[in-house]
């Protein structure tokens, strides 16, 4: 944290936590005046550049990638809280029917059935990669899966 009359908080986070870290940060300036600077890019690029020296009062990111940085010696040994769960969503685009999600079976259907299927980079992405490896279907799907670049939300793909 810088060290003038008005300090910043300096921090940066992958796209998940964006929103939620944005209100806080509004409310903690509100009460202590301390101005709040946090920046949100896609997980690895932030990794990508803690890792290579850039300084931050604040790195929120997957517990993986903070235990990777702290072992690496870019974070502090012992200075990692866990804030948040973050869980996994299915979004289709409006008007489009939901699918059945209501047990394993009925997703392996919906994703067979679905036209494209997008994903992020982070570790939700990285999850859903490897269940499609589990059901054995990652081939099958490969041609309607978009990946997400980093930084660049989900959603936006799924809307377009």
């Amino acid at each position: 944290m810088t060290t003038e009359t008005n300090p910043t908080l300096r921090g940066i986070s992958s796209m998940a936590t964006r929103q939620v870290l944005a209100d806080l940060g509004a409310a903690f300036e509100q009460r202590t005046g301390c101005r709040v600077a946090i920046e949100s890019v896609g997980g690895v690029d932030a990794a990508r550049r803690v890792a290579a020296g850039e300084a931050f009062d604040v790195v929120i990111l997957a517990s993986d990638a903070i235990d990777r940085l702290i072992a690496a010696g870019h974070l502090r040994a012992g200075s990692r809280v866990d804030l948040v769960r973050s869980g996994v969503a299915i979004a289709v685009r409006a008007g489009a029917p939901v699918p059945d999600v209501s047990s394993e079976a009925a997703l392996q259907q919906a994703v067979r059935n679905a036209r494209s299927i997008s994903y992020s980079t982070g570790p939700s992405g990285v999850a859903l990669a490897q269940l499609f490896e589990r059901w054995g279907m990652a081939d099958e799907v490969r041609g309607r899966t978009v990946k997400a670049p980093p930084g660049v939300p989900v959603g936006t793909l799924v809307a377009r």
